[in-house]
Protein backbone atom coordinates (compact mmCIF):
# COMPACT_ATOMS: atom_id res chain seq x y z
CA UNK A 1 0.00 0.00 0.00
CA UNK A 2 2.53 2.55 0.45
CA UNK A 3 4.15 1.57 -2.90
CA UNK A 4 1.30 2.67 -4.25
CA UNK A 5 1.20 6.00 -2.55
CA UNK A 6 5.05 6.51 -3.66
CA UNK A 7 3.84 5.78 -6.96
CA UNK A 8 0.61 8.16 -6.69
CA UNK A 9 2.13 10.51 -5.51
CA UNK A 10 5.07 10.80 -8.12
CA UNK A 11 2.29 10.85 -10.80
CA UNK A 12 0.17 13.43 -9.35
CA UNK A 13 3.50 15.93 -9.52
CA UNK A 14 4.46 14.73 -12.79
CA UNK A 15 1.68 14.65 -14.33
CA UNK A 16 0.99 18.62 -13.21
CA UNK A 17 4.44 19.21 -14.24
CA UNK A 18 4.06 18.60 -17.68
CA UNK A 19 0.60 19.97 -18.07
CA UNK A 20 2.49 23.40 -17.02
CA UNK A 21 5.82 22.83 -19.51
CA UNK A 22 3.41 21.97 -22.25
CA UNK A 23 1.12 24.90 -21.57
CA UNK A 24 4.61 27.36 -21.19
CA UNK A 25 5.99 25.90 -24.52
CA UNK A 26 2.78 26.06 -26.56
CA UNK A 27 3.10 30.31 -25.63
CA UNK A 28 6.03 29.87 -27.35
CA UNK A 29 4.33 28.87 -30.58
CA UNK A 30 6.47 25.89 -30.83
CA UNK A 31 5.11 22.90 -32.84
CA UNK A 32 2.54 20.42 -30.69
CA UNK A 33 4.82 17.49 -32.13
CA UNK A 34 8.25 19.62 -31.00
CA UNK A 35 6.26 20.40 -27.30
CA UNK A 36 6.30 16.77 -27.33
CA UNK A 37 9.95 16.04 -28.49
CA UNK A 38 10.74 18.45 -25.55
CA UNK A 39 9.18 17.41 -22.94
CA UNK A 40 10.21 13.61 -23.48
CA UNK A 41 13.91 14.23 -23.94
CA UNK A 42 13.81 16.32 -20.62
CA UNK A 43 12.06 13.57 -18.87
CA UNK A 44 15.00 10.99 -20.46
CA UNK A 45 17.55 13.25 -19.12
CA UNK A 46 16.28 13.08 -15.79
CA UNK A 47 15.60 9.46 -15.34
CA UNK A 48 19.40 8.70 -16.82
CA UNK A 49 20.92 11.46 -14.19
CA UNK A 50 18.55 9.64 -11.40
CA UNK A 51 19.13 6.05 -12.17
CA UNK A 52 23.03 7.40 -12.31
CA UNK A 53 22.56 9.08 -8.97
CA UNK A 54 20.71 6.40 -7.21
CA UNK A 55 23.10 3.69 -8.19
CA UNK A 56 25.66 5.24 -6.24
CA UNK A 57 23.06 5.76 -3.17
CA UNK A 58 21.73 2.46 -3.23
CA UNK A 59 22.29 1.71 0.22
CA UNK A 60 20.20 4.67 1.26
CA UNK A 61 17.68 3.53 3.29
CA UNK A 62 14.70 5.00 1.26
CA UNK A 63 16.46 4.34 -1.95
CA UNK A 64 13.35 2.15 -3.17
CA UNK A 65 10.66 4.11 -2.09
CA UNK A 66 12.48 7.22 -3.99
CA UNK A 67 12.66 5.12 -7.03
CA UNK A 68 8.76 4.39 -6.88
CA UNK A 69 8.37 7.85 -6.58
CA UNK A 70 10.98 9.64 -8.97
CA UNK A 71 11.27 7.31 -11.83
CA UNK A 72 7.96 5.37 -12.00
CA UNK A 73 5.25 8.13 -10.80
CA UNK A 74 7.16 11.46 -11.44
CA UNK A 75 8.85 10.61 -14.83
CA UNK A 76 6.57 8.59 -16.19
CA UNK A 77 4.14 11.32 -15.60
CA UNK A 78 6.25 13.71 -17.29
CA UNK A 79 6.90 11.92 -20.13
CA UNK A 80 4.39 11.53 -22.43
CA UNK A 81 4.53 8.15 -24.44
CA UNK A 82 1.20 8.19 -25.25
CA UNK A 83 1.01 11.92 -26.55
CA UNK A 84 4.18 11.31 -28.77
CA UNK A 85 1.75 7.45 -29.91
CA UNK A 86 -1.17 10.12 -30.64
CA UNK A 87 1.17 12.59 -32.92
CA UNK A 88 2.28 9.45 -34.85
CA UNK A 89 -1.34 8.73 -35.51
CA UNK A 90 -2.31 12.21 -36.40
CA UNK A 91 0.68 12.54 -38.99
CA UNK A 92 -0.59 9.02 -40.26
CA UNK A 93 -4.28 9.82 -40.64
CA UNK A 94 -3.08 13.04 -42.50
CA UNK A 95 -0.94 10.85 -44.78
CA UNK A 96 2.03 12.52 -43.36
CA UNK A 97 3.94 9.11 -43.19
CA UNK A 98 7.74 10.79 -43.44
CA UNK A 99 6.63 13.14 -41.12
CA UNK A 100 5.94 10.73 -38.60
CA UNK A 101 8.74 8.66 -39.48
CA UNK A 102 11.31 11.77 -38.99
CA UNK A 103 9.41 11.92 -35.57
CA UNK A 104 9.79 8.89 -34.25
CA UNK A 105 13.10 8.64 -35.33
CA UNK A 106 14.11 12.18 -33.99
CA UNK A 107 12.09 11.49 -30.29
CA UNK A 108 13.47 7.79 -29.88
CA UNK A 109 17.02 9.24 -30.64
CA UNK A 110 17.02 12.24 -28.28
CA UNK A 111 15.36 10.45 -25.65
CA UNK A 112 18.49 7.79 -25.73
CA UNK A 113 21.07 10.07 -26.10
CA UNK A 114 19.80 12.76 -23.11
CA UNK A 115 18.96 9.25 -21.14
CA UNK A 116 22.39 8.52 -21.38
CA UNK A 117 24.11 11.81 -21.37
CA UNK A 118 22.16 12.41 -18.31
CA UNK A 119 23.63 9.21 -17.09
CA UNK A 120 27.20 9.77 -17.60
CA UNK A 121 27.25 13.38 -16.44
CA UNK A 122 27.34 11.55 -12.90
CA UNK A 123 29.66 8.82 -13.79
CA UNK A 124 32.67 10.51 -15.08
Amino acid sequence: MVEIFFVSLGSILGANTRFEFHNKLEKCHLGKGFVIIVINTFASFLLGLFLSIIEKFSSFNYSHQLVLFFSIGFLGSLSTFSSFVYELFDLCIQLKFLKALKVSISSVSLGIISFAFGFLLVNQ
